[in-house]
């Protein structure tokens, strides 16, 4: 293999992961953020987040919203120790979509890490 084919390969595949995370939030963003939202009533974190703009949700709030959403869940004891988030609430959130939010607050920002560090690591071993 060539440096350029490895080099290719450190910067493609933290992007495909990402983008699997983006792909993971999306699904979470159009099927599963009413069940979301209506499950939540007392959660400071959510109800933060989840505050209705005037008008109707356009696909790209609903995909902002989502992600926000899924990191709070991805990492909630640090939101139910500061008293943001709700852990009766939590523990009523269906499992398949705490477990999809997981998945894509861990793929997008492991792709993110994943790309910083092959950009930081291509700039050294030049």
């Amino acid at each position: 293999m060539s440096f350029l084919s490895v080099k290719l390969f450190f910067l493609l595949a933290p992007l495909l992961v990402g983008l699997i995370g983006l792909g993971v939030n999306c699904y979470v963003a159009c099927r599963d953020l009413d069940a979301v939202l209506s499950v939540f009533k007392n959660s400071y974190a959510v109800m933060y987040y989840g505050r209705m703009p005037s008008g109707k949700w356009t696909f790209a709030m609903r995909l902002s919203l989502a992600s926000n959403l899924s990191g709070t869940i991805a990492w909630s004891s640090r939101y139910v120790r500061r008293g943001m988030l709700d852990p009766e609430e939590l523990a009523r959130l269906p499992v398949s979509i705490k477990r999809r939010m997981i998945w894509s607050s861990v793929l997008s920002a492991g792709g993110f890490m994943g790309l910083l560090v092959a950009i930081i690591a291509l700039e050294i071993f030049k």
